[in-house]
Order: C-alpha cells, then sequence, then structure tokens
C-alpha cells in the first residue's frame, strides 16, 4: 500500500506466491470451500431472493480489504469464492449456483503473486479481472531507500505482465492503484501512527509534514473493485484515493484526536533521524521504518480520481480516523 504514514506499505498482503512450474492441468491455485456457516467471513452469498449475477473469485484473503470487499460483492448480488494462491494443493472446483461458474476475480494478494497464478485463473475460464496495485509503483520508484525501488520495480514489472497476458488472452484487466489504505483497525498506516501516539504520546515529525494525502477508506477500495467489475468498458488502469487531501501533519493530528490525545509533535532532524533510526528499529512502532518514510512527511503523495469517478462512480469518503 502507498505509505502516507511512518512505514512503508504496499497494498497487497501476505507474501507472494512462488511459481512452481506446474503443468496447466495441475494447476496450484486452492479453491478452498467456504465454512458452513454464513457468517463465515471467507465467503459472500447475495440475500435469498436477490439473485447471483455470477460467482467472483477472491485472491488475498488475508488482506484487510477482504471482508468490505466480500460484502460488497454480496450486495451486489454475487456469490464469491476465495481462491488461495498456494502452490502444491489439488484444486477443488465448487459446486457455483451459476451456470457460467467463475467468470471474474478480484486480486487483493501481492500483484506479482497474481502473474504467477495467471495460468490457472485461464484454466478456470475466468475472463474478468480487477486487480489492487499500488501508488508506490509512482511514488516509490526513485526512493533512496533500495528495499523500496524494489517494490515500484516489482509492480511495475507485475503491471505490465498483467496487460500484456490480458491481451493475449482476451481477458479484460483492470488495475487500481490506491494511495494509502486504511480501515482504522487493521492497517499499517493509520492504526499503526495511532498505536505509536497512544504509547509514546508524541509523534516525530521531520521538517513541516506539508506533503499532501489522501487516505483511501478499506470500503471505498471495496467499493471501486466492485464498481470496476461492473463497469462495461472500464479502462485498464486508475489511480484511486480518498475523498480529502490534507496535509501528513494533519492527517496525523486527525489521528491524535480520535485516539482521546492532544496533539504533540517533536521536530526531529533529518540528520539525527539517519543516525538513530538502526536503534529506534528495536522499540515499538519504529520496527521496519525507513529513513525515506520520514523523509516523505514532505512529498506530494496524492492521486486524480477524476477517472475512477467518471466511468466507475467513484465517490471515496473524507479521512475519518
Amino acid at each position: 500500500m502507498p505509505s502516507a504514514a511512518i512505514t512503508s506499505m504496499t497494498t497487497g498482503h501476505g507474501a507472494p506466491g512462488q511459481a512452481d512450474g506446474s503443468p496447466l492441468e495441475r494447476v496450484s491455485v486452492t479453491m478452498m470451500p467456504p465454512a458452513p456457516d454464513a457468517t463465515a467471513p471467507h465467503s459472500s452469498t447475495p440475500e435469498a431472493g436477490s439473485g447471483v449475477r455470477g460467482c467472483v473469485g477472491v485472491l488475498g484473503m488475508g488482506s484487510f480489504v477482504s471482508p468490505p470487499l466480500l460484502s460488497r460483492l454480496a450486495l451486489a448480488g454475487y456469490a464469491s469464492w476465495p481462491i488461495a494462491s498456494r502452490a502444491g494443493a489439488e484444486d477443488r472446483v465448487p459446486a457455483v449456483a451459476t451456470p457460467e461458474g467463475i467468470t471474474a476475480a478480484v486480486a487483493l494478494c501481492p500483484l506479482w503473486g497474481l502473474v504467477d497464478r495467471l495460468p490457472a485463473l485461464t484454466t478456470l475460464g475466468i475472463r474478468r479481472i480487477v486487480a489492487v496495485s499500488s501508488m508506490s509503483r509512482v511514488t516509490k520508484a526513485a526512493s533512496p531507500d533500495p528495499a523500496e525501488r524494489a517494490v515500484a520495480e516489482r509492480l511495475a514489472a507485475a503491471e505490465d505482465a498483467l496487460e500484456r497476458w490480458a491481451e493475449r488472452h482476451a481477458t479484460r484487466v483492470t488495475i487500481l492503484r490506491p494511495t494509502l489504505v486504511y480501515d482504522g483497525r487493521h492497517d499499517r498506516n493509520v492504526t499503526r501512527i495511532a498505536g505509536f501516539v497512544r504509547r509514546w504520546r508524541f509523534f516525530p515529525l521531520v521538517g513541516a509534514g506539508c506533503g499532501l494525502r489522501q487516505p483511501l477508506h478499506a470500503d471505498d477500495l471495496a467499493a471501486a473493485c466492485v464498481a470496476a467489475l461492473d463497469a462495461p468498458s472500464p479502462r485498464p488502469c486508475y489511480d484511486i484515493a480518498g475523498g480529502e487531501t490534507l496535509t501528513y501533519r494533519d492527517m496525523v493530528s486527525r489521528i491524535f484526536v480520535a485516539v482521546g490525545r492532544h496533539p504533540r509533535f517533536v521536530q526531529v532532524p533529518r540528520m539525527l533521524v539517519r543516525a538513530t533510526l538502526p536503534m529506534l528499529g528495536f522499540l515499538p512502532g519504529f520496527r521496519g521504518v525507513s529513513a525515506a518514510a520520514f523523509d516523505r512527511m514532505n512529498e506530494p503523495l496524492v492521486a486524480d480520481n477524476a477517472a475512477a469517478v467518471a466511468d466507475l462512480g467513484f465517490a471515496p469518503r473524507p479521512f475519518t480516523a
């Protein structure tokens, strides 16, 4: 997920699957049957009497975006079925209550993991894919941190591979590139900042914290995924962001208020951050933080929603910490 917070984040959650070179007749995607309990978080079913428009496979069930996505799919009349991007398991194709079976998929998993599974999705007959990438492809392409640049490069390579595959197989693929994604409970952006200010009662800031942010709620990302499935002629790719633009400092101030704390910032010189970061990494709230994340506090990380608004009816909410 693009990082507008104190740490870097990619939109995909969980480790990407590994290519195993299996022939198509032995695909490496597990079709996991849903639990008998209708409230189980791993499947969704439209309300009784609403009719089923089709079944959508979902990759990346470990993502915190998956619960709102399953709810959105059900409200739109879709049944859903989890597809585990896990090698070495036998397929168990569901007995779906639609003649066409699974014809579409939404991928919340790391994009390079989706690319590894494309042959399997072809075998399953999937003709529409909505894939969640990240604005990190753009915002971290020139990062001074080699690990962040590597993420941007992997995202770019995966997007390109997905687009080439779509052309060869006459499959409609729509890529969504969200900015900072949060749900206030399980994300590694807003939730991590909230945990830090609860524990330490201050927040370290490099410079003025004037970089612009557009936090995108997970439910709005889920809505965009369903809208992209339904759109008659979607574009190949959309940059999407939240419905409010605010500075990094203002975003963190809102988080302070939301957790019942008075905003308190400690100005930290950039050179001090770089010198002490190896030691700070052992403290709760600082683990995994890069110096580049501090630098981005003063850099704009925004996207233009115009295309998504026009084509998908995208209407994201303002930031709610």
